[in-house]
C-alpha cells in the first residue's frame, strides 16, 4: 500500500468482501483476487468460471458464489475455501460443448458445486446460515456443510399480481434470527431463519421498482431504479430522498447515525436532518469500512477516502 489508500485493482470490481483472513475482491467479468487485511493484492487474479459472478456472500471461511450465463442458459452455485489457493477454470468454448448435467463443467477450486436449474435471485448469509431464492422454485436455507435446513415456496403478494414482475424477489437480508426478502413491487416477507416459519408479510407503500435493500438490525434503506431511496426505521418511514441515478451501495454509519451512499457518480451522507453530496468523476460501486475509515471503491478499480464520513 502506498499513501493513505490502497493501490488500484487491475480489473473493474463489483464487490469486495471482508473475512477473518483479509478481503476477497470480485470483478464484473468473474475475476477473483485475495487481498490482505491492508487491502494489498496477494496472489494472481483468476477466473474460476468463464461467466460473470451473479451474487456472492461470505459464510465463515467460505465464499459462496453463483454464476449465471443467460446466453448459454446455465447457472452454478459453488463454495470456495478462502484459505485455499484460487484457481483458473475452464474456458467459455468448453461450456458450449458440455451442456448435459452429467458432464457439466464446474468452477475450479471449489469445495462443492451444483448445477442450478433456475436463476438465483438473491443470496445472503450470517454467521451460521446462507439463504438464496431460486426463480419459481422457492427460498432455501442452508448450513455451512451445504445441507438444506428448510425450503419454502416463494412468497405471494396478491395485491401485486397484476403488475409485471412485481413479485420477483430482488433483495434479502439475514438480521439476528430473521430472514427478510423483498420483491420488485415492494412486497416483503420475513421468516424465522431456523424454522422457516413466516412471521410477517406486506407491501411497502411506495410507487417504484425496487432494486436493492441495505439493512442493519433497526434500519432498512430501500433503493429504487428511479434513484429514490426510502429509509425505514423499526417499520416506520423516516426519510425519502431522490438521487440523480440508482444507488450502487450503501453502508450504515453508526457514528453519523445515517447512511454512507455510493450513487451514480456521487457519494452522499444521508441523515434524518440533511443529505450531504459530492460529485465524483467515476462511479463508486461500494462503500468499504477499513480501519476506522470509509473508502469508496470506484468502478475503475481505484480506492478513495470518503469526504463525508
Amino acid at each position: 500500500m502506498t499513501g493513505e489508500v490502497p493501490d488500484a485493482l487491475s480489473f473493474h470490481p463489483s464487490v469486495i468482501h471482508h473475512w477473518d483472513g483479509g478481503y476477497i475482491g470480485i470483478g464484473i467479468d468473474g475475476e477473483l483476487v485475495k487481498l490482505s487485511s491492508d487491502l494489498v493484492v496477494e496472489g494472481p487474479v483468476v477466473k474460476p468460471f468463464p461467466t460473470p459472478i451473479h451474487s456472492s456472500t461470505v459464510l465463515g471461511e467460505q465464499l459462496i458464489l453463483t454464476w449465471v450465463d443467460h446466453e448459454l442458459l446455465l447457472a452454478r452455485m459453488s463454495s470456495i475455501d478462502l484459505n485455499s489457493k484460487l484457481q483458473n477454470g475452464p474456458d467459455r468454448g468448453e461450456l458450449r460443448t458440455r451442456r448435459e448435467v452429467n458432464v457439466a463443467l464446474h468452477p475450479a477450486g471449489t469445495v462443492w458445486s451444483h448445477v442450478l436449474d433456475s436463476e438465483p435471485l438473491s443470496l445472503t448469509s450470517n454467521n451460521e446460515f446462507f439463504t438464496f431464492v431460486l426463480w419459481r422454485k422457492g427460498i432455501y436455507c442452508m448450513g455451512m456443510d451445504a445441507g438444506e435446513h428448510w425450503r419454502k415456496e416463494e412468497p405471494n403478494w396478491p395485491e401485486l399480481g397484476r403488475l409485471p414482475s412485481a413479485q420477483t424477489v430482488v433483495a434479502s437480508a439475514l438480521q439476528n434470527d430473521e430472514l427478510t426478502v423483498w420483491s420488485r413491487g415492494g412486497g416483503f416477507a420475513s421468516y424465522d431463519v431456523k424454522t422457516g416459519e413466516l412471521r410477517s408479510a406486506g407491501v411497502i407503500g411506495f410507487q417504484g421498482i425496487l432494486q436493492q435493500v441495505y439493512c442493519t438490525a433497526k434500519h432498512q434503506l430501500l433503493c429504487y431504479e428511479s434513484g429514490d431511496v426510502l429509509w425505514v426505521e423499526d417499520g416506520i418511514h423516516r426519510v425519502q430522498q431522490r438521487f440523480k441515478g440508482p444507488v450502487q451501495h450503501a453502508l450504515w454509519n453508526e457514528g453519523k447515525d445515517g447512511w454512507n451512499i455510493a450513487g451514480w457518480r456521487e457519494e452522499a451522507m444521508l441523515t434524518k436532518d440533511n443529505c450531504l453530496q459530492r460529485t465524483l468523476d467515476e462511479i463508486p460501486v461500494q462503500v468499504l469500512e477499513h480501519k476506522g475509515k470509509r473508502l469508496l471503491v470506484l468502478n475503475n478499480g481505484t480506492f478513495i477516502e470518503s469526504n463525508l464520513s
